[in-house]
């Protein structure tokens, strides 16, 4: 039987790499792995490699699953079939001061992931490494897929592509979970709906959305009808952690449907972020962004309390958490699915962050875009969207110029394309607080930015 190889770069995003290892362990028709798990981090690669010995043990796995840890990637990725990518630089840590760095200068965000300046801050620290990453890759794995799920997604997947030459797919699981609620939304099967999309992550555009190949907007419409003669509980709105679907839990979002005929992806959440003129001071529908609307202290807790549970499981100081093992709608679920279809050349469709190469007209050719894709068995293959329209593909088009202009900064450690970045960005405008801001931020982060040392 053929084994064969997946690395994984940032292991030590422990709930990932749970998730991709239940997945594997439960998919015995795609057969051997050898996993590696790598991570600059000793201590969270030590965890990571506890809990996965710990969950092949418990399901009698051993026989053809097996992993290793190591913290050296230049040693794990010769003769790899699959690296996958989900490294954060400087963790929750450097997430929350950038949270708080920006706070201190009127910026509220619920995210900071993607763009605004605690985006762009992110993109500072990540995308440098991220293109050094991937020179190894192409160097010593150039046979491997690839696949990024490393934020900020965007300039991640067309900064890899650009400086190291990488033939890099970016996975999230934001459109597909998005898929999902609309189809909760209107009492459906998932599996009986189809969606069309295009976009950037975190800002893609569903146009189209069909329950057993009819158009399933007029079902979504009658929720939305019912939903608007019932009492609006306040409590569902920047709620993170909601337990049942609500469309007026993302009024932006649906604004933005009644105005383009469009839904998108990933909900308010994200939304918000590429929309910046739209809240003054974060206020969002009488609250505050990233404060008590979709709080990021919250979610950051959220974050460790999962890592810490998982440490003592893999540690043995608290028995092994069955519910891993079930069906997952996390980060990873694309993946084992994405495999499976290569390796069979089932030819099945994911949503995919991939260059344009005119696949959407009228967006730049080298923007990563978020599109349907094919997995085939000669890799993924991203289909045309030519029907997105011209008033969506104008703002993608203003919003890559931001993430282009960033991309830059942080190649070239240039203060004054950060600014400038920053201001294309539309959070700040005026040119002396966004180069205060950015200073700023840049030293919270100094040990991240060797090339603005």
């Amino acid at each position: 039987m053929t084994t064969r190889s997946i690395v994984l770069l940032g292991a030590g995003s422990a709930v990932f790499t749970r998730g991709l290892l239940a997945d594997l362990i439960s998919a015995e028709d795609l057969g051997s792995w050898r996993i590696t798990l790598v991570d600059i981090d000793e201590v969270a690669l030590e965890v990571a490699v506890g809990l996965a010995e710990l969950m092949i043990t418990e399901r009698e796995a051993s026989s053809r699953i097996s992993v290793s840890g190591t913290v050296d990637r230049t040693a794990a990725l010769p003769g790899a079939d699959f690296v996958v990518t989900c490294i954060g630089i400087g963790g929750r840590d450097a997430w929350l001061r950038d949270h708080e760095t920006c706070q201190k200068h009127g910026i509220f965000q619920p995210v900071g992931d993607s763009v605004m300046p605690g985006g762009i801050s992110r993109l500072l620290r990540t995308v440098p490494v991220m293109v050094e990453v991937a020179e190894d890759i192409v160097r010593l794995a150039p046979d491997a897929l690839f696949f990024n799920y490393s934020n900020p997604m965007t300039a991640n997947v067309m900064a890899m592509t650009k400086y190291a030459g990488a033939n890099v797919v970016g996975l999230c699981h934001g459109m597909h979970h998005v898929q999902r609620e609309l189809a909760e939304l209107i009492g459906a099967p998932f599996e009986r709906t189809s969606t069309l999309y295009a976009g950037i992550n975190h800002l893609t555009f569903i146009y189209d959305f069909r329950l057993d190949g009819r158009d399933a907007w007029p079902l979504v419409q009658r929720v939305r009808e019912k939903e608007a003669s019932e009492p609006l509980d306040e409590a569902d709105i920047g709620n993170i952690f909601v337990d049942h679907i609500k469309a007026a839990q993302n009024p932006f979002s649906w604004e933005l449907f009644d105005s383009y005929g469009a839904y998108p992806a990933a909900n308010d959440r994200h939304v918000t972020e590429f929309f910046p003129q739209r809240w003054p001071a974060g206020s969002y529908y009488g609250k505050t962004l990233g404060v008590d609307a979709f709080s990021v202290p919250e979610i950051l807790a959220w974050g460790e309390n999962r890592y810490q549970q998982m440490k003592a499981q893999g540690e043995g100081r608290e028995p092994l958490d069955q519910s891993i093992f079930g069906r997952s709608t996390g980060e990873q679920e694309q993946l084992i699915a994405i495999i499976r279809s290569v390796l069979h050349d089932r030819r099945e469709m994911f949503s995919v962050n991939v260059p344009n190469n005119g696949a959407v007209p009228g967006l730049p050719d080298d923007a990563a875009l978020e599109v349907p894709g094919v997995a085939t068995a000669r890799g993924l293959r991203a289909i045309q969207v030519p029907d997105l329209g011209a008033p969506l593909t104008a703002i993608l088009n203003q919003r890559l110029v931001s993430v282009s202009l960033a991309i830059e900064a942080a190649m070239a450690g240039d203060r004054n394309l950060v600014v400038e970045a920053m201001i294309a960005d539309g959070a700040v405008t005026d040119p002396n607080a966004a180069r205060a801001l950015a200073d700023d931020l840049i030293a919270a982060q100094s040990e991240h930015l060797p090339a603005f040392s």
